[in-house]
């Protein structure tokens, strides 16, 4: 009865708690089916057996009891085939079958399908998502469904990405690739990675000319019409006051975010606001307000207002698009109004509960959604305890501003309560900055979106109303935009963390779940007080370093950045440096995102050096995140080229935090106990350079004992024309292998001279470059090297005490190699 208690304390009936255990099943039933990849045809075998079971028993409890097991394993069963059509949809496994060696097609393919979301304009042309239905090879049409996420190049994809929506047809030749998966020492796993990928395949458009466009059904083309008309506004009344006001008027209307920039994304998830510019439940419950206010003017029937209200929320979601998370928004809302048109008034916690089932047997690959964890975590949390936080602060006798005040207070607490421990287990960030940013960034949402709304509609109707609309819209979107200031002021309220045990965490929850159902105040307090201790360790990961190398071992490990580099030496004194951050084109934050987690699973907190061997994107794409999350204490650079704009950010990134920038050349080297650091190349400059150059590739050598550790960047003829004499001084090399193995670098002479064990390529699989080129290949093996890729093996580390070495991968392939006489 005491936890009956607890229950009624905060609104929950038995009926509800019921209800959420065999939610419990559905749910925890199809998390087995992903997670731990059982046959589903077994799964469908064990819920036979428990139903069968259930049939025969002679007690109530034994019926319910195998009646729970039947359905968890039914669930079971429908996640595990779910993640078999999520890892080999029939498109992956026709291309498995014709693209070669290294993973892509060797010419393009016609294929035919439907635009599954409006074309994005990217840095360098146009992105586009295709559910392709055929594709035709050299013999035939085949049907082979999947989703395929294309590049179209070219100035003319840019004059017609508003002709590409959601919903057309689309027949257009490509070139398919598989994606690079990054692995990655304490990485995501491969098959997690699979499961929660966009796309099967990617694929290279040449030309927008040879894309050929067929109108969609009137659902998908009006759809269209009013995206149109929402961008059109945004560009034609709020762009010329505030490009990024009318980007982020957009983004909160229909879910369009590619107008915003990467700085203002990153700025607002470090804010731990930008969950108001992502359509989600927020949004569309002011839109639910909304539309039944207007409808309860004109008519007096609640179940009329809730049917016109259904068709509204029903109507926007498609409009929108199939948005995870405008799917779960509006699957709620739905819901909670159907519920109503049937004359019932659902607790907030039952329409949670159900939406979460609906959604899980709709798509069982919710369970690994990690924005359907924050969505539905945060809801919990205000639905369960805000009310309740309120009522204890007597806010209820506040005047009615006070009163709504400290009801948001209470919310966003609460949503933060639940939602700590998985944004630094997730995203490795914690933020308490959105505790007090969201008194001001969720009414100013507000604002954006109802203003919004009245410049789309008022658009060429009612002039005067329109521009009091837009440049309402307009400041509100400023507002938001500067509230995120707080933490340049205050950074302390938000940082980067390792990740910790997953023990803890389920410790966390634990705590909280007996915290809430626990009778009498000590037993409150000491549930409290062990789910406070476990989010210690969870947001200061006290035990991030023991993953460093062991005592008296220096580590250099080549993690796997795709077409990149990024090599991390740790020595055996516990000093760090790190070479290069890797990088990509676009938005996505390689340096954030790939690079500072797995410096972390390696064992580094800080850096003591982070050196930019050159400044192509594909070396320094990451470097002002690096920069940011791992504190390095000084930053290196080989030859400067000050009109590049990535090392113009990377300068004024550098000036603010006030790190020292030293420039390398030859002949410049650190001592760290018995390991060495020595620069070989290059010389200083004789003229400022204008552009990059990969021939200015800043080389390094990491000598300890016998073995040394050569770090070549895309340095090529011109380093390995003048390699220093004493090149063949040691007697165990690894070579990290220039230029991503490009046929211009790792000459026969270097090879002769430096005769390399070991030798590491760093390349992206199936890149469009071709790298590493055959004939370095061919040329490594007739030298003797044992030959590690990050595209095949995933990260690469050389452990070494000075005499023998040890080579690992990520994939699990290991090698051993130890000095002559040793």
């Amino acid at each position: 009865m005491s936890g009956y208690g607890s229950c009624k304390r905060l609104g929950v009936h038995s009926q509800s708690v019921s209800g959420s255990v065999l939610a419990g099943f559905v749910i925890g039933g199809a998390v087995l089916g992903i997670a731990c990849d059982p046959r589903w045809a077994d799964a469908v075998a064990a819920a036979v057996a428990a139903a069968t079971l259930g049939l025969l028993g002679r007690r109530p409890r034994w019926r319910a009891g195998f009646a729970a097991l039947a359905l968890a394993a039914t669930s079971c069963a429908w996640g595990a085939a779910a993640r078999d059509r999520a890892a080999a949809p029939p498109l992956l496994s026709w291309f498995e079958t014709v693209a070669n060696e290294g993973g892509r097609l060797a010419a393009p393919v016609l294929a035919s399908g439907v635009i599954a979301a409006d074309a994005v304009r990217v840095a360098d042309g146009v992105r586009l998502a295709i559910d392709v239905d055929r594709v035709r090879d050299a013999r035939a049409w085949r049907r082979a469904p999947g989703r395929v996420q294309a590049h179209v190049a070219g100035s003319l994809a840019l004059d017609r990405v508003a002709d590409w929506t959601a919903g057309r047809s689309i027949t257009v030749p490509i070139t398919l690739r598989r994606p690079h998966l990054l692995q990655n020492f304490g990485g995501p796993s491969r098959r997690l990675q699979i499961l929660r990928r966009p796309a099967a395949l990617t694929g290279a458009i040449k030309s927008a000319a040879l894309v050929e466009i067929s109108p969609g059904g009137w659902p998908d083309e009006a759809a269209a019409y009013v995206r149109r008309r929402v961008r059109d506004a945004s560009t034609r009344f709020i762009a010329p006051r505030d490009p990024q006001a009318a980007a982020i008027v957009t983004a909160i209307l229909i879910g369009d975010r590619a107008g915003l920039s990467e700085d203002l994304e990153r700025r607002l998830q470090e804010a731990g606001t930008y969950h108001v510019i992502a359509i989600s439940g927020g949004n569309v419950a002011l839109l639910t307000v909304l539309c039944a206010a207007a409808l309860r003017l004109l008519v007096r029937s609640p179940r009329i207002v809730a049917g016109g209200t259904l068709a509204c929320v029903l109507a926007y979601g498609w409009i929108v698009g199939g948005d995870p998370s405008v799917a779960r928004a509006v699957t709620a809302a739905s819901l909670y109004l159907s519920m109503s048109l049937m004359g019932l008034r659902p607790s907030a916690l039952v329409v949670l509960r159900t939406a979460a089932v609906i959604l899980v047997i709709a798509n069982p690959l919710t369970v690994i959604d990690a924005g359907a964890w924050l969505s539905f975590g945060a809801t919990l949390g205000i639905v369960l305890y805000a009310a309740t936080w309120t009522r204890l602060l007597s806010a209820e006798r506040l005047a009615p501003p006070l009163h709504w005040l400290m009801l948001l207070t209470s919310a966003t607490l609460a949503a933060e309560v639940m939602l700590l421990p998985v944004m630094a287990v997730v995203f490795d960030r914690v933020s308490i900055a959105g505790i007090l940013l969201n008194l001001v960034a969720i009414p100013a949402m507000a604002v954006v979106q109802l203003a919004g709304l009245v410049t789309v509609v008022a658009a060429d109707v009612w002039p005067a109303a329109t521009s009091a609309a837009a440049v309402l819209a307009g400041e509100a979107a400023r507002l938001l935009v500067a509230s995120s200031a707080l933490v340049d002021v205050w950074p302390w309220l938000s940082w980067r963390v390792p990740p910790t045990s997953l023990w803890w965490v389920g410790a966390y929850y634990a705590a909280i779940l007996v915290a809430t159902l626990a009778s009498g105040r000590r037993r409150r307090c000491c549930a409290a007080l062990a789910g406070a201790v476990a989010l210690l360790v969870i947001v200061t990961a006290p035990g991030a370093t023991a993953a460093g190398p062991r005592p008296g071992r220096l580590r250099i490990t080549v993690v796997d950045v795709g077409q990149g580099d990024a090599v991390l030496v740790q020595t055996p004194e516990g000093r760090a440096l790190l070479v290069d951050t890797g990088g990509t084109p676009g938005p996505f934050d390689i340096g954030g995102r790939v690079v500072t987690p797995a410096v972390w699973a390696l064992g580094t907190r800080r850096l003591d050096w982070l050196a930019l061997t050159h400044a192509d994107r594909d070396h320094m794409g990451g470097a002002v995140t690096v920069l940011r999350d791992l504190a390095a204490h000084e930053l290196w650079e080989g030859v400067p080229v000050p009109p590049d704009p990535e090392r113009a950010r990377l300068w004024e990134a550098a000036r603010r935090r006030r790190v020292p920038w030293r420039t390398v050349h030859a002949g410049a080297r650190v001592e760290l106990g018995n390991v060495v650091v020595e620069a070989l190349h290059p010389p200083p400059p004789t003229w400022e350079r204008q552009k990059v150059r990969n021939d200015d590739s800043v080389v390094l050598r990491v000598r300890y004992g016998v073995v040394d550790v050569w770090l070549t960047g895309d340095a090529g003829p011109e380093f390995e024309h003048r390699l220093p004499p004493d090149a063949d001084a040691a007697r165990v090399r690894v070579l990290k292998v220039g230029h991503h193995g490009s046929r211009s670098s790792t000459s026969a002479a270097l090879l002769d001279a430096l005769r390399p064990q070991v030798a590491i390529v760093s390349a992206g699989r199936a890149n469009l470059f071709g790298h590493p080129s055959p004939d370095v290949l061919a040329r490594l093996r007739a030298a003797g090297a044992a030959v590690f890729r990050t595209d095949r093996d995933g990260a690469t580390t050389v452990e070494t005490d000075g005499v023998s070495l040890r080579v690992r991968t990520a994939t699990g392939r290991s090698w051993s190699v130890a000095a002559p006489g040793s």
